[in-house]
C-alpha cells in the first residue's frame, strides 16, 4: 500500500504558470487535496503546448494532475466570499500573486486568519517584502539573471545564458513545498496559524552559491566566489567516436584507477594532481586530458570499461532516450493514464520510495476548467439555486453545466 503522508490535508491553491503549480503537484502526489482556484479563463498554461482539446495544453496537464479546479471571479464580492468559505475549511492557502494585489483582493494573511485561526498562508514572491525590490515583477529568466546563475554559465558560451529549463521556478517550488510541510509540522505542535514567504531571488542566490560562495565564505574574502571545478570550461559532456559521455573521476582512488587504465598513472604522483586540493586547483588540465582520451573510442566501449573499474559514467541521453531507458522502465517511472477527456497521457510518477516501495499512484487526472466548481460549492453549503445564480452572473464557471 502506497503511503500518502499528506492525506487529509486540504490546500487552497491560487496560482498560475509553473512555480507554485509544481509545488502543489508534489503535495498532491503526497496525498494532499489541492483545490486550484482559477479565473474564468483559467491558468495561462492551459494554452501552452500541444493539446487535444483547447484549454488542456501539455504543460498544464503535467503540472496540475490530481487537482480540483474551481473557476471564480475574485474581483466580485460573491467570488471572494467563496474563497473565504474555502479558506475556513482549508489547512493551507498558497499563492504566487503579488502580495500587494492579494491585499487589494482581501486575501492577505491577516484577513484569511479572520476566517480560519489555524490557517497556514504561503506566498511565493519574486523578491522578499523586506527589501527595495519587493514590488518588482519577476519570472524565471529574471531571477536566473539577477541571482548570478546566468553569469556562471558564461564560461561555456562567452556570455551570460539561461539554463534550458525553468530552474528558478522549480527550485523555488521545491523550497516552497518544504516550507509548507514544515509549517504543517509546526502547527501540529503549537496549533497556531503561520505566514510563510518564499522569495525566488533569495532562494536562487542561496541555491547558486551553495558551492560558489567559495572564497567569499571568509571575511575578508580569500578567493573569488567561484568553485573552480564547477566552472572549468572543460567540464562538459565529452565527445567519443560516436556520441557523448559524462565521466567524473573525483576522489584519489577513482583518478588512480582511471589514469592506470589509460597508462598515465604517473600523473597521480605529480604535485599538481596528488591530492583533492591540488587537483581542484589544476582541474582544467585533468578535464582536458579527459577530452583527449575519450574521443579515441566509442561510447559503449567507455561505458563498459569505466564501469569495470567503478568510475562514475553515463551516456548523454537525449530527452527521447528517457522514455526507453531500461532503469526507468524497470522502476515503472513513467505511467500511462487514461484521462476522462484527453485520452491516454504519460506522466512521471512521484520519485520517492516510502518503505522501499515503488509509488503505485493511479490518479493523474488534471481538471478541465471549472470541473469541480459545482461540487465544491455544494460542499460549502451553497444550494442549487444559489449556484445557478452565481453562474448566470458570471461569478463562477461550471464545466459542462
Amino acid at each position: 500500500m502506497t503511503i500518502r503522508p499528506l492525506k487529509g490535508i486540504k490546500i487552497l491553491d491560487l496560482s498560475s504558470v509553473l512555480m507554485v503549480p509544481y509545488c502543489t503537484r508534489m503535495l498532491a502526489d503526497l496525498g494532499a487535496e489541492i483545490i486550484k482556484i482559477e479565473s474564468l479563463v483559467g491558468d495561462n498554461t492551459r494554452y501552452i503546448g500541444p493539446y487535444k482539446n483547447k484549454g488542456m495544453g501539455a504543460v498544464f496537464l503535467n503540472l496540475n494532475r490530481n487537482k480540483k479546479s474551481v473557476s471564480v471571479d475574485l474581483k466580485t464580492k460573491a467570488g471572494k466570499e467563496i474563497i473565504f468559505r474555502l479558506a475556513s475549511k482549508s489547512d493551507v492557502f498558497v499563492s504566487n500573486i503579488r502580495k500587494s494585489a492579494l491585499s487589494r483582493l482581501g486575501l492577505d494573511h491577516k484577513t484569511l486568519v479572520k476566517h480560519n485561526k489555524k490557517i497556514i498562508t504561503a506566498f511565493a514572491v519574486g523578491f522578499s517584502s523586506k527589501g527595495p525590490y519587493k514590488n518588482l515583477p519577476a519570472y524565471d529568466d529574471i531571477i536566473q539573471a539577477s541571482s548570478g546563475m546566468a553569469s556562471y554559465q558564461e564560461v561555456y558560451s562567452d556570455q551570460p545564458s539561461y539554463t534550458s529549463g525553468a530552474t528558478a521556478d522549480k527550485a523555488t517550488g521545491l523550497m516552497l513545498a518544504m516550507s509548507i510541510i514544515s509549517g504543517l509540522f509546526k502547527r501540529e505542535k503549537d496549533n497556531q496559524n503561520l505566514e510563510i514567504e518564499v522569495p525566488m531571488f533569495e532562494t536562487m542566490v542561496d541555491f547558486t552559491l551553495v558551492e560558489h560562495l567559495y572564497g567569499y565564505n571568509f571575511v575578508p574574502p580569500k578567493d573569488e566566489p567561484v568553485y573552480p571545478r564547477q566552472s572549468s570550461p572543460n567540464r562538459k559532456p565529452y565527445a567519443t567516436k560516436d556520441g557523448y559521455i559524462a565521466v567524473l573521476p573525483y576522489n584519489d582512488e577513482q583518478w588512480l584507477r582511471f589514469l592506470k587504465f589509460i597508462k598515465k598513472e604517473y600523473l597521480i604522483k605529480s604535485k599538481k594532481f596528488s591530492t583533492l586540493e591540488s587537483r581542484n586547483e589544476n582541474i582544467d588540465e585533468l578535464y582536458y586530458l579527459l577530452i583527449k582520451e575519450l574521443k579515441k573510442e566509442k561510447t559503449h566501449f567507455w561505458i563498459q570499461k569505466l564501469r569495470e573499474i567503478d568510475i562514475p559514467s553515463m551516456k548523454v541521453n537525449k530527452p527521447r532516450d528517457l522514455f526507453i531507458d531500461k532503469h526507468l522502465e524497470k522502476t515503472n517511472f513513467f505511467k500511462t493514464y487514461n484521462h476522462s477527456t484527453e485520452g491516454d497521457l504519460m506522466y512521471p510518477r512521484l520519485p520517492i520510495y516510502f518503505n522501499n516501495e515503488i509509488d503505485n499512484q493511479n490518479n493523474f487526472e488534471a481538471p478541465n476548467l471549472g470541473n469541480d466548481t459545482k461540487n465544491v460549492l455544494l460542499d460549502l453549503g451553497y444550494n442549487e439555486n444559489e449556484i445557478k445564480k452565481l453562474k448566470e452572473e458570471k461569478i463562477v464557471f461550471l464545466n459542462n453545466s
